[in-house]
């Protein structure tokens, strides 16, 4: 009888990854070279390659997963835009360690100043009243209609385990027509808008899983959103006129506050944050 598939380390944790991914994206927009930290793990570098659609792409080292994982990761990375390697039964544990680690709550992300964040309105949700409720305290700066497909589902959860859960929340967003809105505020914008987010699925009662809503919890996935909902165009445009203000400052700041809360958190691999039980293939409501 064979040994059974070895698992390994979970990676870095979505803080860490966030972080990463926001140094990267800022790096790209402002065309300011940053020295980003290893990403070791070969799923943490396909997550910040999907996340970005190719515009970084972490060259994926064998740190905590198995040789079959490596070369899956490598292989989802290598086309133009880099691909999911599809949500059935993997041959090792490496994937869904990695993937129960992601989704796992998470209590410390970065929180740099950044002014621009999104709403996504789902399916089936009641827009204006949504719209009305996020124009109290933020500004539309772009409004946009469109229909979702699994791609770009995949590219907006990567993270996302478990096949009947992925096929239930795919179904359910490419059903009809969903709504994006990119959003302007002061400096704590992202924050902001996840209490929203918050406040409005209470309001409106919503479900595990149709919960009408969709905002980012963090600055770096916020231009990831974006970037993918909105378009890299319509990013480029916002981010100039909205982070890029004070000469620089913003951009400053967020770098900084970024190098420190790696720093803070240690860049190895193999650390992260509070674990979601075995099998439970949802993920934390925050990510939805």
């Amino acid at each position: 009888m064979s040994a059974p598939a070895p698992v390994l380390g979970p990676g870095m944790g979505r803080g860490r990854l966030a972080a990463v991914l926001g140094l990267s994206l800022d790096a790209v927009l402002s065309a300011r070279p940053v020295p980003l930290p290893t990403v070791a793990h070969p799923w943490d570098a396909w997550w910040v390659a999907m996340r970005t659609a190719g515009r970084v792409r972490p060259a994926p080292g064998p740190g905590g997963a198995c040789a079959l994982c490596a070369g899956d990761a490598a292989a989802a990375m290598a086309p133009p835009v880099p691909v999911h390697p599809g949500h059935g039964e993997r041959r090792c544990g490496c994937h869904r360690t990695w993937a129960q680690a992601m989704r796992a709550p998470a209590r410390d992300l970065p929180t740099v100043p950044q002014r621009l964040t999104i709403a996504l309105l789902k399916p089936g949700a009641p827009r204006q009243a949504i719209r009305a409720r996020l124009r109290y305290v933020l500004r539309e700066v772009h409004v946009s209609d469109a229909v979702l497909t699994p791609a770009v589902c995949d590219r907006l959860y990567p993270d996302a385990y478990g096949a009947a859960f992925v096929d239930r929340r795919t179904a359910y967003l490419t059903s009809g027509p969903v709504q994006v809105v990119v959003l302007a505020g002061d400096t704590t914008a992202v924050t902001t808008g996840t209490k929203l987010k918050r406040a409005v699925r209470d309001q409106l009662r919503a479900g595990p899983l149709r919960n009408h809503l969709h905002m980012p919890d963090n600055p770096g996935e916020a231009l990831a959103d974006i970037a993918l909902l909105a378009g890299w165009d319509v990013l480029r445009t916002l981010y100039e006129r909205w982070e890029m203000s004070g000469h620089g400052r913003h951009t400053a700041a967020r770098v900084a506050g970024y190098r420190a809360y790696l720093e803070r958190h240690g860049t190895g691999v193999g650390v992260v944050g509070p674990r979601r039980p075995p099998g439970a293939d949802e993920p934390a409501d925050d990510r939805r």
